[in-house]
Order: structure tokens, then sequence, then C-alpha cells
């Protein structure tokens, strides 16, 4: 009876390991590297106009700011935004030097605050959140902004409230300038992006048609009902559809 049961046992045993193994090669599987869509060209041009931005950016600062520090590091992570993804919302020029200032300003605050390092470190990164997604203003390297305000050197420290504006708002005011200036010459590319909210006052009544099809606020509904972080606006959501019937279109052809 007991070796019967114990070969009932092995199959669904088996299976246990098989379906927990299955779970482990899927969870492996999503760690690889996504499949990229970007073409060369545009590769080339978001990491030339990047290095030509950083190193504008911090010859303006060394030639403009009185005494160092002149720049924060962050500029680096913000360039990687502004010029490979000028459209996303996250590279805009309200979310880069707003989320700079209010993030200086907050890391400040808790260093003069909290006496514990960590604490105050952790609050500081914790409150710049807050107060980005408060102010509408979103931007992921301002954490670093924040955190440096914290557990930077003496001369950060020392310099209070005076880092908020030497060197935090004028490498944010820069890098935004230089932005627009460099994005705005390539051909295909505007910086900053047409605002969600004025899409239909430009290109017609919200509620009519746009290329796909969509009016603009059925397309801004779909944005809302997809609920998640996403890194584009109901204008570029058209082209993408649009993109998408042209290619249905060429499959019935054939």
């Amino acid at each position: 009876m007991a070796t019967e049961q114990k070969s009932l046992l092995r199959p669904a045993v088996l299976a246990d390991i098989d379906d927990e193994m299955m779970n482990w090669r899927e969870f492996l599987s999503n760690l690889r590297p996504e499949v990229e869509h970007v073409p060369w060209r545009e590769r080339w041009r978001s990491s030339l106009t990047a290095a030509l931005a950083i190193a504008l950016a911090i010859a303006l600062s060394h030639g403009l700011l009185p005494t160092p520090p002149f720049v924060v590091a962050a500029i680096g992570a913000s360039s990687v935004l502004i010029f490979a993804l000028p459209a996303s919302p996250l590279a805009q020029p309200w979310s880069v030097f707003g989320s700079y200032v209010v993030s200086a300003t907050v890391g400040v605050l808790a260093a003069k605050g909290v006496p514990y390092l960590a604490l105050a470190s952790g609050l500081a990164v914790g409150g710049a959140i807050f107060a980005m997604i408060a102010l509408r203003c979103l931007h992921p390297p301002a954490g670093a902004v924040a955190l440096f305000a914290v557990i930077g050197d003496a001369p950060i420290r020392d310099l209070g409230f005076y880092y908020v504006i030497l060197p935090v708002a004028t490498n944010a005011l820069l890098l935004v300038l230089l932005g627009i200036a460099i994005n705005n010459l390539l051909p295909g590319r505007r910086y900053p992006r047409l605002h969600p909210e004025l899409v239909g006052d430009v290109f017609g009544h919200p509620g009519a048609p746009t290329r796909s099809g969509l009016s603009h606020e059925e397309l801004n509904a779909v944005l809302d009902e997809y609920g998640h972080p996403l890194n584009i606006s109901g204008e570029e959501l058209d082209e993408i559809l649009e993109i998408v019937e042209r290619h249905r279109k060429e499959r019935r052809r054939r």
C-alpha cells in the first residue's frame, strides 16, 4: 500500500518541480535586455548631442558661477532623458528645472533638520519624490540632487540654500536651454514636446478625429485607462496607431 501511495505521489511531485522550474525560467528570461527598436542614426544623434550639451554645460557653469562646486553630477543622467528620450514627459523643461529646484530645497531641509545621515538621506529622496509628483515635475535624476545635499562633502553642506541656486538651478537651466537649442536643430525632433492639454487646440477641436480616427479626448482616455506610467503623449499614441493601421492595410492588399 505504501509503495502504491509513493508511486501516486511521485507524478504530482514531479509536476510541482516542473512548474517551479518553469517559473524560475520565466523569471530569469525577464532579466534579459529587451528588443531595441531605435535605429542606429538615432543612437548616434542621441549620443553626440548629449556629449556636446554636457561639454557646453560644464564649460558655461565654470564661466558663470563664481566659486565651486560648478556642476552636479545629476546633469549626466538628465542629459540621457533630454537627448535620448526628448518626447518623454520626464524630460520636459518643467520636469527638469522644477525637479532640480524642489529636490535641492528638500535635500537642504533634510540636511539641516535631521542629524542622522541615513535618515536624512531617506527623507531627502522620499520627500523630493513626493514634491515632484505634487508639482508635476517628476524627473528621476533629481533624486540624486536631493541626496547630494545630504551626503555631499563640507563645501556642499556649507552652501545651505545657496546650493539650490548655485549650482543646481543654474545647471538645470543651462541644460534645458541647450536641449531646446540642440534638439530643435535635428530633423524630426521637437523639444519641448507639444503640451498634451494643447494638442486639441493646435490640431483641431479635442473631439475632432485624428489621423488614427480617434479623437484627442479618446486617445487621452486610452492612456488614462491603461493606468501605468507610459512616456508618450496622446499625439504620439496617435502616430503609433496610424502606423499600426497602415500595416494592417498593407497586409490586406497582399
